[in-house]
């Protein structure tokens, strides 16, 4: 991919007033690590965030992909601070839950450390929701240290997940490791994470019924006459009305919930 290079922080607040212009209401900023950002005027990721929520008119700003070890406190205060427009959902790609895992993946923090910064943002972010990435079967893994992923699926309350059993990539450290794992053995680990997470995020899935949501209109199904949008949590919410109120945001009172749908009642 090459080095990292970051945008100069005008330039991203300039975009984001031109596509409230147009009727933009939300905005994902986007980056391999998004939150390692730092412009030229020193503006990091924290502060630019900052920046977008207290200088523009956006609605609703979004970001991903961030990595953990640099998922600072500030970030977290900025995030609590400006509750009205930055989303509390979190896309937090952890990867594995073995300390001695995740060094031989150079990831920069330990299981520890990821927990930790775990509780630190719940503590800011009472209502926070976490996503997250896990890498089954990666090479030297054992079977011990992938019951340490499986755990912490059980500790962390993850409400949607994306696992992959490991491939290895050309021209890369990993893919020339002498202890590859058989794929049938990481293809029993990927059918055990994804059995776990599915038994975790309906139970959490359970919390959203009752409760009114936010919804941005995004789509309208003229033959079910349903609309369908996205809430503050990055949940995809499926009401009825017409398709005029494609760009609005409405209260959505919810009904049925499954761990990436919702379905409820518009309130207005």
């Amino acid at each position: 991919r090459g080095r990292e290079r970051s945008r100069p922080a005008q330039h991203v607040i300039d975009d984001v007033k031109k596509l409230v212009d147009r009727g933009v209401k939300e905005v994902t900023l986007l980056g391999q690590n998004v939150n390692s950002y730092t412009s030229d005027c020193g503006t990091d990721f924290a502060k630019l965030l900052k920046k977008l929520a207290r200088e523009t008119p956006i609605e609703r700003i979004r970001y991903t992909t961030s990595h953990p070890k640099d998922f600072n406190d500030e970030l977290i205060d900025v995030m609590a601070e400006n509750q009205d427009k930055i989303m509390e959902y979190i896309h937090l790609p952890v990867q594995c839950g073995n300390s001695d895992v995740l060094a031989h993946m150079h990831r920069g923090y330990t299981r520890e450390e990821y927990l930790a910064r775990v509780e630190r943002i719940f503590d800011r972010l009472p209502n926070a929701v976490l996503s997250t990435d896990i890498i089954v079967g990666f090479p030297g893994e054992t079977d011990l240290q992938f019951q340490d992923t499986m755990s912490l699926l059980n500790e962390v309350p993850y409400e949607n997940i994306f696992a992959f059993a490991y491939s290895p990539r050309p021209m890369t450290k990993a893919a020339r490791f002498p202890d590859q794992i058989a794929d049938s053995v990481k293809s029993e680990r990927l059918s055990q994470v994804l059995a776990l997470h599915r038994e975790v995020a309906f139970e959490l899935s359970k919390k959203y019924v009752g409760q009114t949501l936010k919804v941005l209109i995004e789509r309208h199904n003229p033959e079910a006459g349903q609309l369908q949008g996205r809430s503050t949590q990055n949940k995809s919410v499926y009401c009825s009305g017409s398709e005029s109120m494609i760009g609005s945001t409405v209260d959505v009172k919810i009904s049925e919930a499954a761990p990436l749908v919702l379905r409820g009642e518009r309130l207005q």
